[in-house]
């Protein structure tokens, strides 16, 4: 409990998870079952229980973003490198924005980018050098979680129903928005979305020990077609009466 309240700078050496470790795996594994059960649920659930299933994810979304905001304000380390600048702290918004206003376009967004960007990060963490009883460890695994969680529910459901002729539009935003943040990495000597160095102990790191930098950007490119490969394809190859869960009655 001496740590629970104690937020980067002001964090002693030696004190985190190690990757892959006993606490590291037990939130793997939670986030497995987790999300499952969030699938089951949505799946089963009558259109209003539905609704408040999304909600109350999409509140969590929210509540852990804003906690790992005020975690590190009250630290005093909150400025231009703590901004949600990230590919998961934008996602907050738009799951929100989906939440609330729903759209085919950020349903694919949310299915080809969020699920796959906070599922890589519950996989490979940037924040394990936090103890695991920490109120910004926990806070950021359990948004990462439903993060992950969201559009996985939303699609047993029949909410969003991912599109391969949609991706040219979200590689542009994808593009526009990484070309933006990259400006602002180097104009504020900042790493957000990892443009301005690899993240350690992930496979940009790999890319970054044979590419250098800044070639380890070039891996970008096979790493996304890969994940979008393993989101597309298995929806392609199932028969089209069965490639996606039934929509939910109006």
């Amino acid at each position: 409990m001496d740590l629970f309240f104690v937020f980067d700078a002001n964090l002693p050496a030696g004190v985190g998870i190690d990757a892959f470790g006993p606490e590291h795996l037990a939130w793997i594994a939670a986030s497995a079952a987790v999300i499952f059960l969030l699938c089951f649920a949505a799946k089963k659930a009558s259109k209003r229980a539905f609704r408040t299933l999304q909600w109350v994810v999409c509140a969590l979304v929210l509540a852990c973003e804003a906690n790992r905001q005020l975690c590190l304000l009250s630290a005093g380390v909150w400025g231009v490198y703590t901004l949600p600048l990230h590919l998961c702290s934008m996602s907050v918004f738009l799951v929100l924005w989906h939440c609330v206003r729903g759209g085919a376009l950020a349903g694919e967004l949310l299915w080809c980018l969020t699920m796959p960007g906070a599922a890589c990060a519950l996989l490979v963490p940037d924040w394990l050098y936090y103890p695991a009883w920490n109120l910004l460890s926990l806070g950021t695994f359990l948004g990462h979680m439903m993060l992950t969680a969201y559009p996985a529910l939303c699609f047993a459901r029949g909410v969003i129903r991912p599109d391969a002729k949609r991706l040219p539009k979200c590689f542009l935003c994808l593009l526009g928005t990484a070309a933006a943040v990259y400006v602002f990495d180097k104009i504020f000597d900042a790493d957000y979305f990892f443009l301005n160095g690899a993240a350690p102990d992930s496979p940009l790191s790999l890319a970054a020990k044979y590419l250098g930098d800044p070639g380890y950007l070039l891996a970008f490119i096979p790493l996304l077609a890969a994940v979008w490969a393993l989101l597309y394809l298995p929806l392609r190859l199932r028969p089209r009466s069965g490639g996606y869960p039934s929509k939910p009655s109006p």
